[in-house]
């Protein structure tokens, strides 16, 4: 729908307040107390609390629980809206856009936690000014995502941040990075966002963030889902539309705006690099569904109270574009979705374009060499006594590494529940063998991976996967799955079967036994089926008994000799290195419902 002129003046009018003042008015009192401008952050206990007492105050608002996280307690996800209306399915026929805030998946990085309280107590004490805000606009915040890690609570966590006094734990209660988990599902935080975001399918997602790495003027830092990444309709509409409006409206703040800061080498003075989203990451995970996922990353050396102050002032500024272009924002996702359904190729990995760049205005400091207070040696640091301020390379642009045409289905044996439990919770569509059926199916087999040295995460996960193809003909079972690209969800489902994937189900260990044998030979009891094999094959053994003329070591070594004959016979097993997930590439009568 559109603003009336009167309303657009109304919404105006509000905005001044909310990015000049910092709240949309000044009330006499406000519903929730915070207190970040101390350097503190409330604890887990009081922010549930904070939302229930904003819930049982305003209609326009409510606190809902969805499953459990690994810590025993729920997730919830607070709600807001100018109608009162709380069901996903009426809000999106009603033509709104669903914007999902997620605060604390590492409770050491609060800012985010403060600056979301802070909005709700403020766009809830004027209702006037809420409906100008949210008329286009659903504001779903999840509160603390890490509840485990937030329980974690210290003074010594975060070891480089300047406040607060005290925060969580970057871990969740099994130890793990939740913002590593969206694709692979680890852990039941994971699952219940997954249940969330499938449910409300956000147009919009911002999670809330705090790094360190270089010093520079900034407080607030942004992770945009990265252009070449998606498709050409999204593309187009981030770099011409909506992320240089989000820096425009920032700068109407006391918080400018400054892409998340890589160094392309040691120094921001060289440049800085945007990155590729994969699917472990939160806003990777949601643009594999179309939804344009940002991520704020504040500045660990600024103060605690300006980190709340300039999450809050992104937080406004995004609401505001989405409310005033609520209708571009959902005719592109629904654009998108329908590409994505007809799209033929897809990319499984981008690397940098160094020869494509553009400039940005940026302010940082002197980087170098300086003696260390603490040890007296020198180490690399930055003097802010010497700021500086200049044109820099933003190298902005991605092409495809690897891509992979898409086929006609893919087959999932069932045996391989725990990745068909993942694809169910993604609302995938699949439909099952109705009976014992042999297929002639295109097949992967792993021919080089290489593993990790170090524990990532819970996971050795495989990296630089090579693969070889095969046409074979395999016997599927009545249940089997059967998986049709044609879907708006096929990035996701193309990305995480194919084990070339950044992020594929293959890379995460969730196909790892099919890496390994389960026969082999011995060299005694082998020996009398091996000679019999030779006598009623006498080609093959022609080619043997070649071989170990021609290679003499071949010929001194007993165990090499019928490892040949085990290899290159019906012997050999020939699942092994085989990928489970098969494909198929034309259109088929399958016996499936």
């Amino acid at each position: 729908m559109r603003l009336s002129l009167c309303k657009t003046v109304i919404y105006l009018i509000a905005m001044v307040l909310l990015l000049t003042s910092f709240k949309i008015i000044t009330p006499k009192e406000d519903i929730i107390k915070l207190n970040y401008q101390n350097d503190e952050t409330p604890t887990y206990y009081q922010i549930i609390d904070m939302y229930k007492k904003l819930d049982s105050v305003s209609k326009n608002a409510k606190l809902i629980e969805y499953g459990l996280t690994d810590v025993g307690k729920p997730l919830h996800l607070f709600v807001i809206t100018d109608d009162a209306d709380f069901d996903p399915k009426s809000i999106h026929e009603k033509g709104k856009t669903v914007v999902i805030i997620n605060n604390g998946i590492h409770p050491g990085e609060p800012c985010g936690i403060d600056a979301s309280l802070q909005f709700a107590n403020d766009i809830l004490i004027n209702k006037n000014n809420l409906k100008a805000v949210l008329e286009n606009v659903v504001i779903c915040i999840i509160p603390v995502y890490n509840i485990g890690g937030e329980l974690n609570r210290s003074a010594y966590n975060r070891s480089a941040q300047i406040g607060p006094k005290e925060c969580g734990f970057r871990g969740n209660a099994k130890n793990l990075d939740l913002n590593r988990d969206f694709c692979k599902c680890d852990t039941k935080n994971a699952k219940s966002f997954t249940e969330i975001f499938q449910i409300w399918q956000p147009e919009i997602f911002l999670d809330t963030h705090t790094t360190n790495g270089s010093d520079h003027q900034y407080t607030i830092t942004l992770i945009s889902p990265q252009p070449s990444s998606m498709q050409s309709i999204h593309e187009n509409f981030l770099r011409k539309e909506m992320i240089p409006a989000l820096y425009n409206k920032m700068k109407s703040t006391n918080y400018t705006l400054i892409p998340y800061v890589i160094p392309f080498k040691r120094s921001p003075e060289n440049g800085i690099v945007s990155y590729v989203q994969t699917g472990k990451y939160s806003s990777g995970y949601t643009q594999l569904f179309n939804c344009l996922g940002f991520m704020t990353e504040n500045h660990v050396y600024k103060s605690y109270n300006d980190r709340v102050r300039s999450a809050y002032s992104f937080i406004v500024s995004l609401v505001e574009y989405s409310n005033l272009n609520s209708d571009k924002i959902i005719s592109n996702k629904e654009r998108v979705d329908k590409a994505i359904e007809n799209q033929k190729e897809f990319v499984l990995r981008y690397k940098l374009d160094t020869s494509k760049y553009s400039f940005i205005n940026f302010k940082g400091y002197e980087a170098g060499q300086f003696r260390s207070p603490l040890t007296g040696l020198m180490r690399f640091g930055y003097d802010k006594t010497k700021p500086w301020e200049k044109e820099i390379k933003y190298f902005d642009y991605y092409i495809p590494e690897i891509s992979v045409q898409k086929p006609e289905y893919y087959i999932v044996p069932q045996a391989w529940s725990e990745v068909i439990e993942r694809l169910k919770m993604n609302n995938i569509a699949m439909k099952r063998l109705v009976k014992d059926t042999s297929l002639t199916v295109d097949v992967y087999y792993i021919t080089n991976y290489e593993d990790g040295k170090r524990r990532y995460n819970g996971h050795f996960t495989h990296r630089n996967v090579e693969t070889r193809t095969e046409t074979q003909k395999i016997a599927y079972y009545k249940g089997d799955y059967v998986i049709k690209l044609n879907q708006k969800s096929n990035r996701y489902i193309i990305e995480m079967l194919e084990p070339k994937g950044e992020e594929s189900f293959f890379v995460w260990n969730f196909f790892d036994s099919c890496l390994e044998t389960r026969e082999y030979f011995s060299s005694y009891g082998f020996e009398k089926n091996a000679i019999n094999y030779l006598n009623e094959h006498p080609k093959f053994k022609a080619e043997f008994n070649k071989k170990r003329k021609e290679d003499k070591e071949f010929a001194s070594n007993h165990r090499a000799q019928l490892a040949y004959i085990y290899h290159n016979t019906e012997w050999d097993e020939i699942s092994y290195n085989r990928y489970p997930v098969a494909r198929i590439n034309e259109k088929l009568n399958l016996p499936i419902k």
